[in-house]
């Protein structure tokens, strides 16, 4: 079967370091519900997964577009778009996109002992019709708000802020009727921060300044930059970095590809210069972060 082997273009994702998933598992503010990593595939031809001893996490795929496939138990189910699967720790299973359609997806691996509340949906194929009062947009721009919290840092509180809305993103899956009735007349808009951090990972891997980003959107480089702090709470090319840091982890444990080679792909000539970074942002040097997340198992993919 065909596999893709470098990523889909707009991706993003991220997937943090396994000392820091141990000491959520540790920290009884957090373990009920947290991550180990998430993230958005759009348009995923050829994406393809087999795990024949199945994943230490419990696994949402949430499609909003295109179509996919999944086995679980011996049996083949399709899966389109408005639809999400919950796969459980540990049990063989394979899934992929459909070649002809392929599937956009949302993706999250979470464990915690509340992961006994989906236990009725493991394996199952559930439907999320669209309708009038169906908070699909709003449930997608809290995972896109989980994401840039965790992109930006992963101490305690942006881990405790992070899982807190992982509860409430699951929450509204599993108890969708309640999450459309509890509406709102409060809408979320398409604000500049949202449009420039889209921006921002489409281009990863260019050699963007804060004044092509401001420019852009047509804005003055400090008045960009004012209005990106305001909202953010970090400089906006601070928080590109860390984008590109995160996309790097990404390729660290998906790829073959060499250090020098990640940095190139991720916008940096200086592959020294890179390494400084992802140590500063990530605490471990880039090989060594390979080396720990490889041995101990635990990313296979998503």
């Amino acid at each position: 079967m065909t596999q893709i082997k470098h990523g889909f273009h707009g991706q993003w994702s991220i997937i943090l370091p396994f000392f820091i998933v141990e000491e959520m598992d540790k920290n009884y503010m957090m373990n009920d519900l947290y991550f180990h990593s998430l993230g958005y595939f759009p348009s995923a031809k050829y994406h393809y997964i087999s795990r024949p001893s199945g994943c230490p996490e419990n696994i949402l795929i949430y499609c909003t577009k295109g179509s996919g496939w999944f086995e679980f138990n011996g049996k083949v189910h399709g899966v389109k778009e408005n639809q999400y699967i919950i796969l459980p720790a540990c049990i063989a299973h394979r899934y992929g996109a459909n070649n002809s359609d392929p599937w956009t997806i949302f993706w999250i691996h979470f464990k915690g002992y509340k992961s006994d509340l989906f236990k009725n949906e493991f394996g199952k194929i559930i439907s999320i019709d669209p309708e009038n009062n169906s908070r699909i947009d709003e449930r997608l721009k809290l995972f896109e708000e989980i994401y840039n919290v965790l992109s930006v840092s992963h101490d305690n509180n942006a881990l405790q802020y992070a899982n807190f809305g992982l509860s409430y993103f699951l929450g509204s899956l599993l108890y969708v009727k309640t999450h459309r009735s509890s509406k709102s007349e409060d809408k979320y808009g398409t604000s500049l921060i949202h449009l420039a951090t889209h921006y921002m990972n489409e281009n990863i891997g260019n050699k963007l300044k804060l004044a092509d980003i401001a420019n852009y959107f047509g804005y003055s480089t400090s008045y960009f930059y004012r209005l990106f702090y305001k909202n953010m709470g970090i400089p906006p090319m601070e928080y590109f970095n860390q984008l590109k840091i995160q996309r790097s982890c990404y390729h660290l444990l998906s790829s073959t590809m060499k250090v020098n080679q990640i940095s190139m792909r991720v916008g940096f000539e200086d592959p020294y210069y890179y390494s400084r970074l992802f140590k500063k942002t990530m605490g471990i040097s880039p090989a060594r972060y390979r080396v720990l997340n490889k041995l101990s198992d635990k990313f296979t993919g998503e």
